[in-house]
Protein backbone atom coordinates (compact mmCIF):
# COMPACT_ATOMS: atom_id res chain seq x y z
CA UNK A 1 0.00 0.00 0.00
CA UNK A 2 1.48 3.39 -0.70
CA UNK A 3 1.05 6.49 1.19
CA UNK A 4 -1.86 7.88 -2.07
CA UNK A 5 -3.66 4.70 -1.06
CA UNK A 6 -3.54 4.99 2.48
CA UNK A 7 -4.94 8.03 2.17
CA UNK A 8 -7.74 7.33 -0.53
CA UNK A 9 -8.61 4.70 1.88
CA UNK A 10 -8.34 6.97 5.28
CA UNK A 11 -11.06 9.40 2.93
CA UNK A 12 -13.25 6.75 1.86
CA UNK A 13 -13.65 5.10 4.99
CA UNK A 14 -14.24 9.24 6.70
CA UNK A 15 -17.09 9.59 4.48
CA UNK A 16 -18.64 6.86 5.51
CA UNK A 17 -17.93 6.94 9.29
CA UNK A 18 -19.14 10.54 9.25
CA UNK A 19 -22.56 10.20 7.22
CA UNK A 20 -23.19 7.55 9.91
CA UNK A 21 -22.03 8.26 13.06
CA UNK A 22 -21.84 11.28 14.95
CA UNK A 23 -18.86 10.93 17.58
CA UNK A 24 -16.79 13.15 19.97
CA UNK A 25 -13.28 11.54 19.60
CA UNK A 26 -11.00 9.21 17.36
CA UNK A 27 -8.66 6.80 19.81
CA UNK A 28 -5.66 4.88 17.71
CA UNK A 29 -4.52 1.99 19.45
CA UNK A 30 -0.50 1.99 18.89
CA UNK A 31 1.50 1.22 17.03
CA UNK A 32 -0.46 0.84 14.02
CA UNK A 33 -3.57 2.44 15.12
CA UNK A 34 -1.76 5.77 15.44
CA UNK A 35 -1.06 6.34 11.76
CA UNK A 36 -4.80 5.35 10.85
CA UNK A 37 -6.80 6.94 13.72
CA UNK A 38 -4.59 10.14 13.53
CA UNK A 39 -5.31 10.40 9.93
CA UNK A 40 -9.33 9.56 10.26
CA UNK A 41 -9.72 11.90 13.49
CA UNK A 42 -7.92 14.75 11.03
CA UNK A 43 -10.40 13.99 7.63
CA UNK A 44 -13.15 13.96 10.50
CA UNK A 45 -12.37 17.22 12.11
CA UNK A 46 -12.31 14.94 15.73
CA UNK A 47 -9.83 15.52 18.48
CA UNK A 48 -7.42 12.20 18.58
CA UNK A 49 -5.73 10.33 21.97
CA UNK A 50 -3.28 7.61 21.14
CA UNK A 51 -3.73 4.03 23.32
CA UNK A 52 -1.65 1.18 24.04
CA UNK A 53 -2.89 -1.90 24.64
CA UNK A 54 -0.37 -4.52 25.58
CA UNK A 55 -1.02 -8.09 26.88
CA UNK A 56 -1.03 -10.31 23.48
CA UNK A 57 1.55 -12.82 25.54
CA UNK A 58 2.93 -13.15 28.79
CA UNK A 59 6.93 -11.62 29.82
CA UNK A 60 8.88 -14.19 29.40
CA UNK A 61 11.25 -13.27 32.68
CA UNK A 62 8.19 -12.08 35.27
CA UNK A 63 5.61 -14.12 33.73
CA UNK A 64 3.11 -11.48 34.49
CA UNK A 65 0.72 -10.19 31.33
CA UNK A 66 1.97 -6.44 30.26
CA UNK A 67 -0.32 -3.23 31.65
CA UNK A 68 -2.28 -1.46 29.27
CA UNK A 69 -2.13 1.81 28.87
CA UNK A 70 -4.93 3.97 30.11
CA UNK A 71 -7.53 5.30 28.45
CA UNK A 72 -7.61 8.93 27.93
CA UNK A 73 -9.56 11.03 30.55
CA UNK A 74 -11.61 12.51 27.87
CA UNK A 75 -13.15 9.22 26.74
CA UNK A 76 -15.13 9.57 30.08
CA UNK A 77 -18.82 10.17 28.67
CA UNK A 78 -17.75 10.87 25.07
CA UNK A 79 -18.57 9.13 21.93
CA UNK A 80 -15.78 7.55 20.70
CA UNK A 81 -14.30 5.63 17.59
CA UNK A 82 -11.09 2.86 18.22
CA UNK A 83 -9.34 2.53 15.58
CA UNK A 84 -6.28 -0.15 14.60
CA UNK A 85 -4.63 -0.82 11.63
CA UNK A 86 -5.18 -4.23 11.45
CA UNK A 87 -7.90 -6.70 13.64
CA UNK A 88 -7.15 -10.55 13.10
CA UNK A 89 -8.19 -12.60 16.19
CA UNK A 90 -9.62 -9.34 17.75
CA UNK A 91 -8.04 -9.72 20.98
CA UNK A 92 -6.99 -6.52 21.25
CA UNK A 93 -9.63 -4.51 19.72
CA UNK A 94 -11.40 -6.36 22.56
CA UNK A 95 -8.93 -5.09 25.02
CA UNK A 96 -9.44 -1.69 24.20
CA UNK A 97 -13.00 -1.60 24.33
CA UNK A 98 -13.33 -3.15 27.73
CA UNK A 99 -11.09 -0.44 28.76
CA UNK A 100 -12.99 2.20 27.21
CA UNK A 101 -16.34 0.88 28.89
CA UNK A 102 -14.13 1.08 32.42
CA UNK A 103 -13.32 4.55 31.16
CA UNK A 104 -17.07 5.45 30.39
CA UNK A 105 -17.47 5.90 27.35
CA UNK A 106 -20.66 6.63 26.39
CA UNK A 107 -20.71 4.66 23.01
CA UNK A 108 -17.76 2.77 21.04
CA UNK A 109 -17.96 2.19 17.68
CA UNK A 110 -14.53 0.71 16.25
CA UNK A 111 -12.60 0.79 12.35
CA UNK A 112 -9.38 -0.80 11.61
CA UNK A 113 -7.61 -0.53 7.47
CA UNK A 114 -7.43 -4.32 7.36
CA UNK A 115 -9.73 -6.86 8.74
CA UNK A 116 -8.89 -10.12 8.88
CA UNK A 117 -11.45 -12.68 7.67
CA UNK A 118 -11.95 -14.41 10.43
CA UNK A 119 -15.04 -13.47 12.36
CA UNK A 120 -14.19 -10.06 14.15
CA UNK A 121 -15.38 -7.35 12.31
CA UNK A 122 -14.87 -3.87 13.58
CA UNK A 123 -17.77 -1.73 12.38
CA UNK A 124 -15.79 0.09 9.29
CA UNK A 125 -12.67 -1.67 7.51
CA UNK A 126 -11.63 -0.91 4.14
CA UNK A 127 -9.34 -4.15 3.14
CA UNK A 128 -10.51 -7.98 4.42
CA UNK A 129 -8.13 -10.13 3.16
CA UNK A 130 -6.01 -12.92 4.28
CA UNK A 131 -2.78 -12.47 2.78
CA UNK A 132 0.36 -9.87 4.01
CA UNK A 133 0.32 -6.45 3.04
CA UNK A 134 2.79 -3.91 3.70
CA UNK A 135 1.70 -0.34 5.20
CA UNK A 136 3.30 2.55 4.21
CA UNK A 137 4.82 2.96 7.75
CA UNK A 138 6.46 -0.35 7.70
CA UNK A 139 8.76 0.79 4.99
CA UNK A 140 12.54 1.55 5.56
CA UNK A 141 14.05 4.84 4.73
CA UNK A 142 11.59 6.50 2.17
CA UNK A 143 13.55 9.96 1.57
CA UNK A 144 15.50 9.19 -1.18
CA UNK A 145 13.32 7.02 -3.45
CA UNK A 146 10.26 8.30 -4.01
CA UNK A 147 8.14 6.82 -1.77
CA UNK A 148 6.07 9.42 -0.42
CA UNK A 149 5.53 11.01 -4.32
CA UNK A 150 2.08 10.81 -5.00
CA UNK A 151 1.63 8.91 -7.97
CA UNK A 152 -0.42 5.47 -8.24
CA UNK A 153 1.27 2.13 -6.68
CA UNK A 154 0.48 -1.71 -7.24
CA UNK A 155 -3.21 -2.66 -7.41
CA UNK A 156 -4.85 -3.35 -3.94
CA UNK A 157 -6.91 -6.59 -4.11
CA UNK A 158 -10.53 -5.36 -4.92
CA UNK A 159 -12.06 -3.40 -1.97
CA UNK A 160 -14.37 -5.47 0.70
CA UNK A 161 -16.45 -2.92 2.46
CA UNK A 162 -17.86 -4.40 5.58
CA UNK A 163 -20.18 -1.76 7.59
CA UNK A 164 -22.06 -2.71 10.54
CA UNK A 165 -23.71 0.97 10.96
Amino acid sequence: MTWAQFDEAVNGMAREIAAANPLDLVVGIAPGGLYVGSALATALGKPFHPVRILGRSRDPLTGRMPKVMAMPRQVKGARILLVDDVVASGLTMGRAIDSAKKAGARRIRTAALLCRDQGVTPDWTVLVMEGPLVFPWDYGPVTEDGRFDLVQGPELPPRRVRSRA
